[in-house]
Order: structure tokens, then sequence, then C-alpha cells
């Protein structure tokens, strides 16, 4: 990371999730994905609530008082990615959960363009609660 850089920037913190239903969007986050809840609190009239994904970085859930649309084909906002080191154990579990798969377990072969050496990956993709695209990504290289 570049401390020198002119923002100071020193990690990511969080990725903020419009949701419907706070508390079936918490279940999921919680029970399903295994993420702490740390705070909640209301701004604006707005319920929100962070849960820690790991190694302090947060996703925030807002609870809107309007309907959410899932994500489409042309938004900036694509996926959530997670890291796994078991995916076929958590691809299960969200299955299990009723999670619609969109791309089952894919193992990509890679090139990093950065060391030109080989980056193996496997992927895999399902839909949360309010059809957000979560994407699965074991990566056993160590690279990311």
């Amino acid at each position: 990371m570049n401390t020198k850089h002119p923002l100071s920037i020193n990690g990511m913190h969080h990725v903020s999730l419009r949701v419907r239903d706070m508390e079936q969007s918490l279940a999921f986050y919680r029970d399903i994905l295994g993420f702490s809840p740390k705070t909640e609190f209301l701004l604006d009239g707005l319920r929100f609530a962070m849960l820690e994904t790991g190694n302090s970085v947060y996703i925030e859930l807002v609870e809107m008082k309007q309907p959410v649309q899932p994500v489409g084909d042309s938004e900036v906002f694509w996926h959530l990615a997670l890291r796994t080191d078991h995916l076929e154990k958590s691809l299960e579990a969200a299955i299990k959960a009723g999670c619609e798969v969109t791309i089952p377990i894919r193992p990509l072969d890679l090139v990093n363009n950065v060391t030109a050496k080989p980056w193996p990956v496997r992927v895999a993709f399902f839909r949360g609660p309010d059809g957000e695209l979560i994407e699965l990504l074991e990566d056993k290289t160590g690279y990311t």
C-alpha cells in the first residue's frame, strides 16, 4: 500500500448494501455467511448495521423504506466477492440456506499479469436475500 499517496488511504473499511428487510439480511450475513455484528444505529430515519467480514473489513446493511432492485448487467456495482478456503463447503451452506446458484464451482486458470505467474483460482456465484450477486473465491496461491 502506498502510504505516501496524498489521500493516505490505509485499506478498505466497508461496502454498503441497501436491503429491504434488515432482519432477513442480518440473519443471512450473520448466520449463513458467519459475519460478526459490530454495530447498529439509526441515521436520517434509516436503520444501519455493520458486520465484520474479517481483517477489520465490514459490510454495512441499510434498510430502505422503498423496494430495492438487484444488481443488473450494467450498474457500477457488480458483485461482492468473499474469500473462502473451502469452496464446496461454503457453496453447500449457501444452497442449504436457499440461495440461488448462478455459477456453479468453476476453476479459472488465470495468469497474474503483474508477476507473469499462473494464478489458478476457483469461484462460484449465488444470489443473496435481496438479489445481490455474491462470489465465493478460493485462492490457494496466496497472491490475493
